[in-house]
């Protein structure tokens, strides 16, 4: 076997192994069947890989079945908090939660995904996947509109080109018509708002946090709740907010969030 055979088997032999672990993650208690039908392999070759990843304590098998280790915790922190904005954004999260009566979320562009990077839960909005670490189409949701907004444009197209648009909920934006003409609105309000785009039932606020030396978009930060609760005023009182009070606390706290990212150079 040639030098680039044995290569491409690594590689196809490491992405197989991170397949595994994705559907471990995604899934609850998933047998070896299961795992082999989704990473589409033969459950000798999941067995193969399973044993490596059971024997570093990256997975764990019990009586219910097999789920991730716990020891996968700690890289998720350790990722979390070699990202720029760790340590800067969490307290202006905090007190947006609190304030807004919603749970607050940060969100950042990691190839060309909307990875979430902190959320700090003020309401029951289980069905809302903004956990830290996971990631989702970056057009589907305020925070990511809020991004790309100040992203370049070359940028954007190559997200689109790439990516597609596809749709999360009956009302995600599916054109780039309507995209561009959605990312206008956020430049002249300073603020993404998204009504049930990501998840049904879900609406959300966002603005951009910006590194104030260069202009660089380097994530967003909102709220989001219910959406019955700040999208519509016949039904709840503090719908009213969503059109006034709510967008200038998420940008205040935006520009709050912005002014204490250090310089460029000191987050290098």
């Amino acid at each position: 076997m040639g030098k680039q055979d044995t290569t491409k088997k690594s590689i196809k032999s490491t992405q197989t192994a991170f397949d595994i672990i994705e559907t471990i993650a995604n899934r609850d208690r998933p047998t070896v069947t299961e795992i082999a039908s989704a990473v589409e392999h033969s459950r000798s070759t999941v067995h193969y890989h399973l044993k490596t990843l059971k024997r570093n304590r990256y997975v764990i098998q019990d009586d219910d079945g097999l789920r991730l280790g716990l020891r996968m915790t700690g890289l998720g922190d350790i990722a979390r908090q070699q990202h720029g904005l760790s340590g800067v954004v969490e307290e202006s999260a905090d007190n947006l939660a609190r304030e807004a009566d919603a749970d607050a979320c940060v969100a950042v562009k990691e190839r060309n995904k909307l990875v979430w990077l902190y959320r700090a839960t003020n309401r029951d909005l289980s069905e809302f996947p903004a956990d830290p670490g996971r990631e989702t189409t970056i057009h589907s949701t305020a925070y990511g509109q809020a991004i790309l907004a100040y992203t370049s444009t070359e940028t954007v197209d190559m997200i689109v080109e790439s990516q597609g648009l596809p749709a999360e909920t009956e009302r995600t934006l599916r054109t780039r018509e309507k995209l561009d003409k959605r990312l206008s609105m956020v430049r002249e309000l300073g603020v993404a708002y998204s009504s049930e785009e990501h998840t049904e039932g879900i609406s959300s606020i966002a603005a951009p946090i910006l590194d104030e030396s260069t202009d660089e978009v380097l994530g967003a930060i909102g709220i989001s709740n219910h959406h019955d609760e700040i999208n519509d005023p016949y039904k709840h009182p503090k719908a009213q907010r969503f059109s006034d009070e709510l967008p200038r606390l998420v940008k205040q706290t935006a520009q709050i969030a912005s002014n204490a990212v250090p310089d460029s150079g000191d987050r290098e």
